[in-house]
């Protein structure tokens, strides 16, 4: 488990935030004390809850999500694990919630030193997840940790690469990447799609795995349409 006392900038952690989290699990693994398919969901429910309750887009959300599968099904990687890796996408994140708000709304680039604070939301998350012990939260948990990483072994917060890093995390990482160019954010507008396709082509061999960029460029329609899709028409088990 991660010291998050020893957190470089630790004063922009909200370590409520993570207490109440897991007070809210720890509440619901007395009422169900014995691992179950619907213990897993209702898991899932309360740290999709606590993202969106911290600000987290629904819409990308499921965006992240279901290109997530789309990526994984084209990879050959079967439905089973393909819908375990679209329930992972939406809760790999959840370390965020510990990180203050204000931090991510900031116009300005962030400072050394909080850039040093943030990555440790890739700990936390796992750490949140991996307890839970099963098995779509162990699959978020290796996928918190991990989305950072670069291919040639560029990003944080271990440095690993290539196959090192786990196909999940190879396929949020694209994914993710997506979904948050797509969109507007405090000191950047929304990015026009094309210009997105570029981007991650570009980053092939550097930044993603060279395989799942292929894939993400050979269903670039379907993605498309992933993304233009207004929330109102998403399934209604996307709503928390």
């Amino acid at each position: 488990m991660t010291n998050y006392m020893n957190i470089p900038q630790s004063n922009i952690l909200k370590i409520e935030n993570k207490k109440s989290l897991e007070k809210k699990l720890s509440e619901l693994r007395q009422k169900n004390p014995v691992n179950s398919s619907s213990l897993e969901l209702e898991i899932i429910e309360i740290f999709v809850a606590s993202l969106l309750a911290h600000g987290k887009d629904r819409n990308q959300m499921r965006q992240i999500a279901q290109i997530s599968k789309i990526l994984g099904q084209s990879l050959g990687l079967g439905l089973t694990y393909c819908d375990k890796l679209e329930q992972a996408a939406r809760i790999y994140d959840v370390g965020n919630v510990m990180i203050y708000q204000e931090i991510y709304q900031k116009d300005e680039r962030l400072s050394f030193e909080e850039f040093e604070a943030v990555k440790y939301h890739t700990f936390i998350g796992r750490d949140l997840l991996e307890v839970q012990n099963l098995p779509t939260t162990e699959l978020a948990a290796v996928i918190s940790e991990e989305h950072h990483e670069w291919w040639d072994g560029g990003g944080y917060p271990s440095q690993k690469k290539d196959r090192e890093i786990n196909i999940a995390s190879r396929i949020v990482a694209v994914a993710d990447a997506v979904g948050a160019l797509f969109r507007k954010r405090p000191g950047r507008h929304a990015w026009e799609y094309k210009k997105i396709l570029e981007y991650v082509e570009g980053r092939s061999g550097i930044q993603f795995d060279p395989d799942v960029v292929d894939v993400f460029l050979i269903n670039q329609d379907a993605i498309h349409e992933i993304l233009l899709v207004d929330l109102e028409h998403a399934p209604s088990e996307w709503y928390a």
